[in-house]
């Protein structure tokens, strides 16, 4: 597919090993200006992997890692971090005997050196988030959906050019879902930040998502919009289980 997007990061080849186990085999994507690109497939696909492999927390066995034009093959996190891509973690990224205003002041730290633009940041964070009604609650007394906006508001805070989310969704009702996916196209419209989103949640990943790639053994399996995913017979046998495998 042709486009005149801007591509903000790219692997090639991309593939880790642990031990006798391949992860992640010759993985080819690529993320674009402005989208929100879901990664999805089974448990064991891979995906997990992935997300470490360009963020700088895992090594490629082979590969190679572009980030905003500059090759990061096996540079660190923090470097990663400092060209524009921030990530969340699976399991949350707050510090839960502090207050939202106090994590979302740490996502400031690297970026903003004055205080008072600090807490100009954390104030506009909390407003796009829906969170200033609960900046003086320690973080660790929330409701879980709250505490994943607050994981979010932590990242966010840096303002990214790319926000790598790791199942955000997880543990949140239909009405959180919903709350958090607005949250999500907020950023990308108005802040012009492209997203990519690791997510189990398949009615979610369809309805906010640009673009899907789907992985598969560690291997790419398909890349599409969501009409092309839902109609893509692969990726359906994937997820289904029906395959002729011995």
């Amino acid at each position: 597919m042709q486009t005149t997007q801007a591509v903000l990061l790219r692997t090639k080849g991309l593939t880790r090993r642990f031990g006798g186990l391949l992860a992640v085999s010759n993985l080819d994507f690529e993320i674009r200006l402005s989208e929100i690109l879901g990664l999805i497939g089974p448990n064991g696909a891979g995906k997990s992997t992935t997300f470490n492999l360009i963020s700088g927390f895992y090594k490629p066995s082979a590969g190679e890692l572009f980030v905003f034009g500059e090759n990061c093959t096996g540079k660190s996190p923090l470097a990663i971090s400092r060209l524009g891509l921030v990530r969340t973690f699976q399991h949350g990224s707050l510090m839960r005997s502090m207050t939202v205003s106090d994590n979302i002041m740490l996502g400031t730290m690297h970026g903003v050196k004055l205080r008072a633009k600090r807490r100009e940041r954390v104030a506009d964070t909390a407003e796009m988030l829906g969170l200033t009604p609960f900046l003086t609650e320690e973080a660790g007394n929330l409701p879980h959906g709250l505490q994943r906006l607050v994981s979010i508001g932590i990242a966010f805070a840096a303002r990214p050019r790319l926000l790598c989310l790791d199942e955000p969704l997880t543990g949140l009702n239909q009405t959180e879902v919903a709350n958090t996916l607005t949250v999500l196209q907020r950023i990308r419209d108005e802040f012009d930040c492209s997203i990519l989103l690791v997510e189990h949640n398949m009615k979610a990943v369809m309805k906010v998502c640009d673009r899907i790639v789907v992985l598969h053994h560690g291997q790419h399996l398909a890349t599409g919009t969501p009409a092309e995913i839902r109609a893509n017979n692969k990726v359906v046998e994937a997820y289904l289980g029906h395959r002729n495998d011995k």
